[in-house]
């Protein structure tokens, strides 16, 4: 199968990812849209960059890195187009709201002054002030399931941010959204009807398993209609990349029109 190379920002010098596309197998064990979720799909997906190579774990990732990676997945499932529409809070009537994914990281990647901190390698930083700290991994977020709020942030805290005080969560938050912003954040949208401003939530893990979740009831139709007309396995089926599955499909309906 052929794979997408993204270069990577926070996983050593000049280190990319090969994703490959995705298949119904990979489609199909989407249950969730949480980072564990998100963790275990990019782990499907994740090839060598080359012979030899070690495989890059999408559980060393940081949230950064891999929200670019799922950003992949969807452009290459979807296109750069992400579109949705909501209900005006003011009028109640719907409206659409539709941007560039391309566009978006653009300017969450938009270069900010780095006076503040410089890099010390493997996703640790040094503020100016001598303060350490690195970037938390998908490792550092599955070890924060099951606790409670107040165990997640002094464990998070314990694991990258060096030194005592009151306020490091606070400090820890601002340092990540500058030297690694999410592809998570509040957009503008406005009602076409009467004017009104939304602020909407977006971030991609959720739009993208969110868009593989609301397509489940279509997946299996699709198996359903090759495995009718093929009589292929459901093995077989799920393992076509999802391009093929949907050609196939396009075709067996081509042949009823005909």
């Amino acid at each position: 199968m052929t794979a997408d190379c993204i270069p990577l920002r926070f996983a050593g010098p000049e280190r990319s990812a090969r994703l490959r596309e995705l298949t119904g197998r990979d489609e199909y064990a989407v249950l969730g849209t949480n980072t564990a979720n998100a963790i275990e799909l990019l782990s499907a997906l994740l090839e060598n960059e080359s012979a030899g190579e070690t495989k890059l774990k999408a559980t060393d990732l940081v949230a950064a890195d891999r929200d670019r990676l799922l950003a992949a997945v969807y452009k290459r499932a979807y296109g750069d187009r992400i579109e949705s529409t909501l209900t005006c809070a003011q009028c109640g009537e719907p409206f659409d709201l539709f941007f560039s994914l391309e566009r978006l990281i653009e300017t969450v990647n938009k270069p900010t002054p780095q006076e503040e901190w410089r890099a010390l390698g493997d996703g640790r930083f040094e503020t100016s002030d001598g303060l350490s700290f690195r970037l938390p991994t998908g490792t550092d977020e599955l070890a924060l399931t099951g606790l409670s709020a107040p165990e997640m942030e002094a464990l998070l805290l314990d694991r990258c941010l060096e030194g005592e005080g009151i306020g490091r969560r606070r400090l820890l938050e601002e340092l990540l959204e500058k030297v690694a912003p999410l592809l998570d954040l509040e957009l503008i949208a406005k009602c076409a009807e009467c004017g009104h401003v939304h602020t909407i939530h977006f971030d991609i893990q959720t739009y993208v398993l969110g868009a593989l979740l609301a397509e489940r009831r279509r997946l299996l139709a699709e198996i359903n209609r090759i495995a009718r007309s093929y009589s292929w396995s459901l093995d077989e089926i799920l393992s076509l990349r999802r391009s093929d599955r949907r050609r196939f499909v396009e075709l067996i309906e081509n042949e009823y029109v005909t």
